[in-house]
């Protein structure tokens, strides 16, 4: 209900925000050739929170490599190519490695903006895991290492602007920029199926005494469908651009955990957060801009709380040459 009467007050100030002219507020350079390179850094720790003993919560943390791209864009075309450059950001002794895969399909459709994103994570260390017991094997850095241990997600995003001078690719920076201040409200239509999982336990139960059979699971797993209403903010400031898309909204979940021998599965709700940031300089020819964005993930079973927080950095240098 709260979620609705968010949706109706967004449809209603999306009317009296601000005048339009009919110009828009951002310009596409679809007609030109734009060759672009970046640099990303993309992470997804989770943490796990209940009664384990004598502490409370457990912190999983990944080692993963810097990313390069190249990619074109012109008109309708666009091609985006990226691999993992040699050497972990972290020592591997320390920190264990993970061995990662994501694959993400974006396109935009009048005011409607859609991105397909799956990811999988294998191998994370426990950090600061000395707390669980004095014989728990250790790297130097305090980590309890597991390979086994596995990430993944895969979910399918739909976002509506309100306003025809909200658009998301201007807003990322590549194929076009903005020109002028404009702001609005959107919804974010989200569709997610993610969990963790790990063949002998996610948790190292041994190591302590415990009754709960979710503190035996080798799998925690859910399917979420809702909504996130939100506002946006962007400018361009003589070539300086920048913007923010936040929101906040809640989803309807299936979840399930499995402990050998056994599965146990509810249906609850689940709060979900939105955020982007961007900001660069984005003139007609090329532009330098920073992007990074944040999806939060979160399953609870009582007093069992699984959250992970997947989130990428990118930085993006791109000129565009004109075309006859």
């Amino acid at each position: 209900m709260k979620i609705i009467k968010l949706l109706l007050f967004f449809w209603v100030i999306s009317n009296f925000t601000y005048a339009q002219s009919d110009s828009l507020a951002f310009a596409m350079h679809k007609n030109r050739i734009t060759v672009h390179t970046s640099l990303s850094l993309k992470d997804a720790p989770f943490s796990l929170r209940d009664k384990f003993g004598n502490f409370k919560r457990l912190n999983y943390r990944a080692n993963l490599n810097v990313i390069h791209g190249f990619g074109i864009a012109h008109k309708w075309f666009a091609i985006n190519i990226n691999y993992k450059l040699p050497g972990y950001v972290r020592n591997t002794e320390k920190f264990g490695k993970t061995n990662y895969f994501d694959l993400g399909v974006q396109f935009s459709l009048k005011k409607w903006y859609f991105r397909v994103d799956f990811h999988d994570y294998r191998g994370y260390g426990i950090k600061n895991a000395s707390k669980i017991a004095d014989t728990i094997p250790l790297s130097t850095s305090g980590y309890f290492l597991n390979s086994k241990i596995q990430s993944a997600s895969l979910g399918i995003n739909a976002y509506h602007f309100f306003s025809k001078d909200l658009n998301m690719q201007a807003a990322i920076g590549i194929k076009g920029r903005y020109t002028q201040r404009v702001h609005g409200p959107y919804i974010r239509i989200t569709t997610n199926l993610h969990g963790i999982s790990a063949n002998k336990g996610l948790i190292p139960h041994n190591f302590f005494d415990s009754e709960s059979s979710i503190h035996l699971s080798e799998s925690i797993t859910a399917f979420d469908v809702g909504a996130i209403p939100g506002y946006a903010f962007l400018n361009n400031i003589d070539g300086w651009q920048f913007g923010a898309f936040v929101g906040l909204g809640g989803v309807i979940q299936a979840k399930v955990y499995n402990y050998p021998g056994n599965q146990r599965g509810f249906l609850g709700l689940a709060p979900r957060v939105d955020l982007k940031l961007q900001v660069g300089y984005n003139v007609k020819n090329w532009f330098l801009m920073l992007t990074s964005s944040f999806d939060q993930k979160n399953i609870r079973f009582k007093t069992f709380r699984y959250n992970q927080l997947y989130y990428y950095v990118r930085l993006a240098y791109g000129y565009r040459f004109k075309y006859e």
